[in-house]
C-alpha cells in the first residue's frame, strides 16, 4: 500500500498492523525462510483450496491468516500486535 493510502487510513482511525515477512512464513509454514512456494503450498492446504493460490494472494492469505493468529495470541494475554 502507497504511503499516502496508509496515512489516510491513519487519518480516519483505521488500525494499521504491520508483519516482517519473516513472521508471516514463520506463521504459516513454521520457518521464517520459507520460499514462496512453500507458503502457497500451506495457503492451499489450510484453506482446503484445489490449487496453490498466485504468490501475491498467497502472500496476501497468509498476512490475514497472521494477523487472526496474533489476534488471537493477544486475546489470551500474549502481546503480539504492534499496532503500527
Amino acid at each position: 500500500m502507497r504511503g499516502a493510502a496508509l496515512i489516510a487510513l491513519a487519518e480516519r482511525g483505521v488500525p494499521i498492523y504491520e508483519y516482517a515477512p519473516r513472521r508471516v512464513k514463520q506463521a504459516v509454514v513454521g520457518k521464517g525462510a520459507a520460499a514462496k512456494q512453500q507458503v502457497g503450498f500451506m495457503i492451499r492446504a489450510m484453506l482446503g483450496l484445489t490449487e496453490n493460490p498466485p504468490p501475491d494472494a498467497a502472500d496476501a492469505l497468509a498476512i490475514g491468516l497472521t494477523h487472526i493468529q496474533a489476534h488471537e495470541s493477544a486475546g489470551r494475554g500474549v502481546v503480539t500486535l504492534v499496532r503500527v
